[in-house]
């Protein structure tokens, strides 16, 4: 079973939630699916806007370009049952932090080395009612219903997602990456350092610290470390042929310019449940 592997038994199921008066599991896992992730930049003004209820302050770079990503996910097995998902997110600190250079892989680099580095999961998109809801009464993400149009053939990945009045919130049509790119991976190595991106290869787990927007369900902005390990992960640039558009009023106007593909299948993570920033993971 996917669900018997080391991942899931450093980090197991050791809680329930209660949800709409029903009793789900905690913490949230994803045994099998794949992921897009498609890293950018945006506009800083926008997002320093975008946080600013949020007592962050967005991570940016030499040019006043605020570093951005989208992910698209289509989660086949998981604790929630099937689901799909859209985020869009913006990485910030909780203290300001100087300019970061600019480039393609300047994500991964904040990732990798600058420790104080969070990633705001800002708009978030599911397919299902159980995930809209234990997403935003028991992690406090701001979640909201959606239907998903995602269709793979061959190497492209296309992708619709409309609200529930129908309105189109993102849609693009992307070239799966079969292996990484080695002029994508020079070029990150370069931009991380060859020590970095050692450190990376040998991390057992992709780890990720999210952060909630406030809200009534999560008055403050906490943390909740993700953990990720997939079968197969392939990277490159963002191509001529690829596309993206996000069409929701609060995130169109953010200008929003993909650098690079990130392609994940046979996804296994976790997203343990939030914590003050203060507290360390576990």
């Amino acid at each position: 079973m996917r669900s018997d592997h080391d991942l899931f038994k450093r980090y197991p199921v050791d809680a329930e939630a209660l949800v709409a008066g029903e009793a789900y599991p905690s913490p949230y896992q994803i045994y099998d699916g794949s992921i897009m992730f498609i890293g950018g930049t945006a506009d800083g003004a926008a997002v320093r806007a975008l946080l600013a209820a949020e007592r962050l302050t967005p991570l940016v770079d030499e040019q006043g370009r605020a570093l951005v990503a989208v992910w698209i996910c289509d989660f086949t097995e998981a604790n929630l049952g099937p689901h799909a998902e859209l985020q869009i997110s913006a990485f910030a600190s909780f203290r300001p932090a100087p300019p970061v250079q600019p480039h393609p892989f300047a994500i991964y680099r904040a990732l990798a080395r600058q420790a104080e580095t969070r990633m705001v999961c800002h708009g978030l998109w599911n397919s299902t009612e159980t995930a809209v809801r234990y997403n935003a009464e028991h992690l406090g993400l701001n979640a909201r219903l959606a239907r998903f149009d995602m269709r793979r053939g061959g190497e492209r990945w296309s992708f619709t997602v409309a609200d529930a009045e129908g309105g189109v919130v993102a849609e693009g049509h992307v070239a799966t990456p079969v292996r990484a790119s080695a002029t994508a991976m020079w070029a990150m190595t370069q931009h991380i350092g060859i020590a970095g991106m050692t450190q990376l290869m040998r991390e057992p787990y992709v780890h990720v610290p999210v952060v909630n927007t406030r809200s009534r369900f999560a008055p403050e902005n906490l943390v909740a470390h993700t953990y990720t390990r997939n079968d197969t992960q392939a990277i490159r640039r963002f191509g001529a042929h690829d596309r993206i558009q996000i069409s929701w009023p609060e995130y169109a106007s953010l200008g929003f310019v993909p650098d690079f593909i990130q392609h994940g299948d046979g996804v296994r993570f976790v997203y343990l449940r939030p914590q003050p920033n203060t507290a360390q993971s576990y």
